[in-house]
C-alpha cells in the first residue's frame, strides 16, 4: 500500500494465461487441415491471450481459402488483430488478397495494433504485430513475431523488436516462433530487456510436433510481468509445433 499527494493507492494484480502457436496453417500432422482441432487446443488449454504463427487469410487451398484468424476468433468468442508478413494479389477467378502471417487472439479487448515488417533480407518477409489489450483495467502490450530462419536475419529481427518494445512505458509480453535456440545469441539479446519465462526448463522443446527435441518457441516477460507456477509445453499433433503456455501477473493501481 503507497500513500501518494494524501489519497491511499493500493497496487492490484490480473491473472492471466497466454500461448504462443505456430498452428502451421491449421494443419495437422496427420495432414488434415481442421481448425476446430486448432481452436479445441486453444480452449482446453485456459489461454486468454493468444500469438499465432503461420496463419493463412484466403491465401491458398491448403486451408480452403479461409480466412483462418476469423474462423478461429469465431469459435473461440474472442478479439483479434493480424499482421500479414505475406501480402499477394488473388489468384485468377478469385477475389481475396492471399495473406499470410501473425496473429493475436484475445478474450479482452484489443484497444490498438500496428503490425512491423522486420529486415529479412532477401528471405521470406518476417513481421511484428504490437497489440495493446485492456486486461481488467491493466494495460499489457502484446507482441506476437516469427523470426527467420537465418541467425544473421533473427539478430537484426531482435533488434527491431527491441527497439519498438522499448518505445512503449508498461506491461509487455513478446510471444512466438524464434526459429532459434535457448543458448543462442538471439535469445541472449532478447533477455537483455526480457526474461524468458521457460529459461529453467531445458526440456520444454516444441518442435517437430510428435517428437519434439528443439526448442523454438518463445514467450518473454517485461520487468513488470510476473510470471507464475504454470509453464506448459501442450503436446498435441494438430500443428507441427507444440503450443506453450505461461500463468501471469499484471499490476495496476487503483
Amino acid at each position: 500500500m503507497q500513500s501518494f499527494r494524501g489519497e491511499m493507492m493500493i497496487e492490484m494484480h490480473t491473472s492471466l494465461t497466454v500461448m504462443s502457436y505456430n498452428i502451421q496453417h491449421g494443419r495437422g500432422m496427420d495432414d488434415r487441415y481442421d481448425l476446430v482441432r486448432i481452436a479445441n487446443v486453444i480452449r482446453d488449454s485456459g489461454a486468454d491471450i493468444i500469438a499465432l504463427q503461420e496463419v493463412d487469410r484466403h491465401f491458398a487451398d491448403r486451408s480452403n481459402y479461409e480466412d483462418t484468424i476469423a474462423v478461429l476468433a469465431a469459435q473461440l468468442e474472442m478479439n483479434y488483430a493480424y499482421g500479414a508478413n505475406l501480402d499477394w494479389a488473388p489468384e485468377p477467378g478469385r477475389s481475396e488478397r492471399r495473406q499470410y502471417g501473425i496473429a493475436v487472439l484475445s478474450k479482452y479487448p484489443i484497444v490498438k495494433q500496428r503490425h512491423y515488417l522486420l529486415n529479412s533480407f532477401d528471405s521470406e518477409q518476417r513481421g511484428l504485430l504490437e497489440t495493446e489489450i485492456d486486461v481488467n483495467g491493466a494495460r499489457l502490450f502484446f507482441y506476437a513475431t516469427h523470426l527467420g530462419l537465418e541467425e544473421n536475419e533473427r539478430m537484426a529481427q531482435t533488434e527491431e523488436i527491441l527497439e519498438i518494445a522499448a518505445a512503449r512505458a508498461g506491461s509487455a509480453v513478446v510471444a512466438g516462433d524464434f526459429n532459434a535456440y535457448p543458448d543462442g545469441p538471439e535469445i541472449a539479446h532478447m533477455t537483455q530487456a526480457f526474461c524468458n519465462v521457460f529459461a529453467d526448463m531445458p526440456m520444454a522443446y516444441t518442435y517437430p510436433a510428435g517428437e519434439a527435441n528443439e526448442t523454438l518457441d518463445y514467450i518473454l516477460v517485461g520487468s513488470e510481468v510476473i510470471f507464475g507456477e504454470r509453464r506448459e509445453v501442450i503436446q498435441t499433433l494438430a500443428s507441427d509445433h507444440y503450443p506453450i503456455v505461461a500463468r501471469l501477473s499484471l499490476s495496476r493501481e487503483r
